[in-house]
C-alpha cells in the first residue's frame, strides 16, 4: 500500500531540534536527509558533493565580440553583455557560451521569418496524385533552436525560474590590492 510521509515533523517547542531531519527535496526517492550544521558551515549537503573551495575564478571581464556573428547576433551580444555585466555574472571564460546563445538567437529570428513567410504547413501531391498536407520542417528546427536557446538562458540565469539559483561571488580584487600593503 502506498502512503506519503509527512512534509513537516511536528515537535513540541521544548524538544531539541534533531541533528538530521527528513525533508522533501523532489529527489529520485522524494526524501533525503540534510545535515543543517554542515549546510550552515558551507560544507554542502550530507549526501551531495562538498563545495569546491578551489574552483577556478576567471576575471570579471566582457569578452570581445566574435567577428563571425550575424548582425542580429552582434546586437544580441551587445545587449546580453551589458545585462550580464550589470548582473555580475559575466567573466572572460563565458565567451563561447555567450557566442552560442547569440547564434541560437539569430537562428531563431531567421527561422521565424521563414515560418512566417511559408507557413507552418504546406500542401504537396503524393505519388498517387492525392493532396497531402505536411508540416513545414522549419517549425521542427525552430523548436529545437528554442530548446537550445532556453538551455543557454538557464546557464546564465536569464530565465525567471533559474535567476534565484545563480550565485555571485564577492569581488576579492579590492582585498588583494590592500593585502600586499597591510599583510
Amino acid at each position: 500500500m502506498f502512503f506519503l510521509k509527512p512534509f513537516l515533523t511536528v515537535r513540541p517547542p521544548s524538544c531539541a531540534k534533531p541533528r538530521n531531519e527528513m525533508i522533501f527535496l523532489g529527489s529520485k526517492n522524494g526524501w533525503e536527509t540534510t545535515d543543517p550544521d554542515r549546510a550552515e558551515a558551507g560544507q554542502g549537503e550530507s549526501r551531495k558533493r562538498p563545495i569546491n573551495k578551489k574552483e577556478p575564478l576567471p576575471a570579471k571581464r566582457i569578452p570581445s565580440t566574435p567577428a563571425h556573428l550575424t548582425d542580429e547576433g552582434q546586437v544580441a551580444w551587445g545587449r546580453l553583455t551589458a545585462l550580464l555585466d550589470r548582473m555580475g555574472v559575466l567573466t572572460e571564460a563565458d565567451g563561447f557560451a555567450l557566442e552560442r546563445l547569440c547564434d541560437c538567437y539569430s537562428e531563431i529570428l531567421a527561422l521565424r521569418e521563414l515560418v512566417d513567410a511559408n507557413g507552418r504547413i504546406y500542401e504537396t501531391t503524393s505519388t498517387q496524385g492525392e493532396l497531402v498536407i505536411k508540416a513545414n520542417p522549419a517549425v521542427a528546427i525552430l523548436a529545437d533552436a528554442d530548446r537550445r536557446f532556453k538551455s543557454y538562458l538557464v546557464e546564465f540565469g536569464l530565465a525567471p525560474a533559474t535567476r534565484s539559483k545563480v550565485q555571485i561571488k564577492a569581488d576579492d580584487d579590492q582585498e588583494d590590492q590592500f593585502a600586499e600593503f597591510f599583510g
